[in-house]
């Protein structure tokens, strides 16, 4: 659906309609499918490859921004379930409890596969490819020049797919199916391999809610609403590529 095609000059929507707009949106340009795709792989070799591949340019490290999100937020509820998201995003043991930091947990995914952090290390020290590094910078870029809720809300695109019941059991079975080729690999410990997935399969349901919290109750004006749908589609579009 072409943005022009959603734009409503002085109309604003109630935030669910607008929520379920873009909800279509996502439908029709992922096909119904997860916004990343989902393989199962092959083989061992071709696990670690697309590990390795993950690893280059630090391209697990996506939280540039999230403490950004906690400063720019003027709402106080917001801002506590955004301290939330931090805690969850950079390590929930730096509150002394739970899990690392979701970069750490990447690392575990690979470490089961024999990739040392000497390697990972030197990886993260590459470029980025060129459509990465375009990703990531347009990303950067729109959650620090938009208006401070849809910076907020903007995870409505990622993390708030899982508030839809059939792509979050598409999630839950692509872990199931991996913990199966996992073990046949001879991977010892499936769980901590897979804890990067299993971590995002839950946790970004309440990150999810807080997007939809931000929509709810401040993305209301017409203006808001038209600068929201684009930074949705542009998200989308992108994160998908």
């Amino acid at each position: 659906m072409a943005i022009a095609e959603m734009k409503r000059e002085g109309e604003a929507l109630p935030p669910d309609q607008l929520i379920e707009e873009l909800e279509a949106v996502r439908k029709e340009f992922l096909s119904g499918k997860t916004l990343r795709p989902r393989n199962i792989p092959k083989s061992k070799d071709e696990v670690i490859q697309a590990k390795l591949r993950h690893h280059v340019g630090n391209a697990v490290q996506n939280h540039k921004f999230v403490g950004e999100k906690y400063l720019n937020c003027e709402d106080k509820a917001l801002r506590r379930m955004n301290l939330r998201k931090m805690v969850d995003e950079c390590g929930q043991t730096s509150v002394g409890v739970g899990l690392p930091s979701h970069p750490t947990l990447a690392r575990w995914g690979s470490h089961a596969f024999g990739i040392t952090d000497e390697e990972i290390n030197k990886l993260e020290k590459e470029d980025l490819p060129a459509d990465r590094m375009m990703w990531q910078c347009t990303k950067v870029n729109l959650h620090r020049t938009s208006h401070w809720a849809i910076d907020t809300a903007m995870s409505l695109v990622g993390e708030g797919e899982k508030l839809r019941p059939e792509i979050r059991q598409q999630l839950l079975d692509h872990i199931e199916a991996l913990k199966q080729e996992y073990t046949a690999m001879g991977i010892e410990d499936v769980e901590k391999a897979l804890a990067f997935e299993i971590e995002h399969a839950a946790v970004d349901v309440e990150h999810g809610e807080l997007a939809v919290t931000a929509v709810r109750k401040f993305i209301k004006t017409p203006e808001l609403q038209d600068e929201f749908r684009r930074a949705f589609i542009l998200t989308l579009q992108q994160g998908h590529a």
